[in-house]
Order: C-alpha cells, then sequence, then structure tokens
C-alpha cells in the first residue's frame, strides 16, 4: 500500500489517499480513501467501531479522480463522510460515520 495524499478535514479529522493496487491487483489505483474520524455509534466485536472512539473506516472508488474528488470536497468541507457511505468497505459501519 502507498499513501497517495494527506488531509485533514475541517473538523480535524485525518484523510488519505491509498493506493493499494500493488498489494490487490483487482482494484484501480489510488482508489481509497482512509479516514480516522471518531465513531459515531459503537458495533459489537472487539476490533469494531466504538461510539466516542478514533477508528479508521475506508471508502473504496471507482477509479482515482473520483478518490481524488471526493477527498478534496472533504478537505473543503463541501461534503463530510457520511455524504460517501455508498461507499464504505463495510455497510454494517456506516451509521458510525
Amino acid at each position: 500500500m502507498t499513501i497517495i495524499k494527506k488531509g485533514v478535514m475541517p473538523d480535524g479529522t485525518n484523510i488519505q489517499i491509498e493506493d493499494w493496487h500493488d498489494n490487490y491487483d483487482f482494484m484501480p489505483r489510488a482508489s481509497t480513501i482512509a479516514s480516522y474520524p471518531i465513531s459515531k455509534t459503537t458495533k459489537e466485536g472487539s476490533f469494531a467501531p466504538k461510539a466516542g472512539e478514533q477508528y479508521r473506516f475506508a471508502f473504496d472508488f471507482e477509479d482515482t479522480d473520483s478518490a481524488l474528488m471526493a477527498f478534496e470536497a472533504l478537505i473543503s468541507g463541501s461534503k463530510v463522510l457520511a455524504d460517501y457511505r455508498d461507499k464504505i468497505d463495510n455497510s454494517k459501519y456506516a451509521d458510525c460515520v
């Protein structure tokens, strides 16, 4: 995995564009946004998100351009992570962001 670009959202959440293609060739290049917000809800399980605690959520986009557009929208504050719930890599965690 290669980190392509890092940034901070207006609410202080760190995000980054990641390229997993060299590890998993079925994934498009630089198409994942990883985020580290405070979870809004608690899920069951030892490694699951807990309300009020920071957690890593990943969002998978169709291509590099889509990921970059979402990254810029998140950094500028014109979008929030919840706007991309349909892209979250684990749909059972969608209500956490």
